[in-house]
């Protein structure tokens, strides 16, 4: 789809409001806010050299399953990204698009296949269109497991939308326990 076509699917589906506490992994000593890697080397819902993102997910095991395929994807062991910290955080964001029903992936037209993909650009350019009118967030099916992950848009925060840390839950020394699922 077009940009434009892109957009005038998300201004279908609407946004609405997400409250709760998700999860992220990262770098030892490294802010669990930040989404300067997203934004210069992309992500799923983020190209390359675009715009920071912060992906979560909404319990610890997508967490761990999205750390493993990371893993996979860069053909790095486990291990060679460790010691990584797992902290908790709650949003309380009032734009949020929301991808996990399948009838509002067919209107922007993203099949399973494209959402599982290591080919990230059909999910890349939805996140490029929902940044452009100012979504807060993605909250879609992980693509590494059934659960769910949330990709929050730093700069598109509103004033009264909350994004914070609440603490540190572990630091992983080892690889955590768990292997993604082969995707759908």
């Amino acid at each position: 789809m077009s940009l434009p076509s892109l957009v005038a699917a998300i201004d279908e589906l609407g946004v609405g409001h997400f409250r709760g506490e998700v999860f992220r992994h990262v770098a030892a000593g490294r802010e669990a806010r930040s989404g300067r890697g997203a934004r210069i080397f992309g992500g799923r819902w983020n190209p390359p050299d675009s715009f920071a993102v912060v992906y979560c997910g909404l319990d610890v095991q997508t967490v761990v399953d999205e750390f493993h395929r990371l893993a996979r994807r860069q053909g790095v062991a486990a291990q060679g990204f460790l010691p990584r910290e797992l902290y908790r955080l709650r949003v309380d964001l009032l734009a949020v698009l929301d991808l996990r029903g399948d009838e509002a992936r067919r209107t922007i037209g993203l099949g399973d296949r494209e959402l599982r993909s290591d080919d990230l650009s059909a999910c890349q350019a939805i996140g490029v269109a929902a940044h452009s009118i100012s979504v807060e967030a993605i909250l879609a099916p992980s693509a590494a497991n059934g659960g769910t992950a949330l990709a929050v848009f730093l700069d598109a925060l509103r004033p009264d939308s909350t994004f914070e840390v609440t603490g540190l839950e572990a630091v992983w020394e080892e690889p955590p326990e768990g292997r993604p699922r082969a995707p759908r």
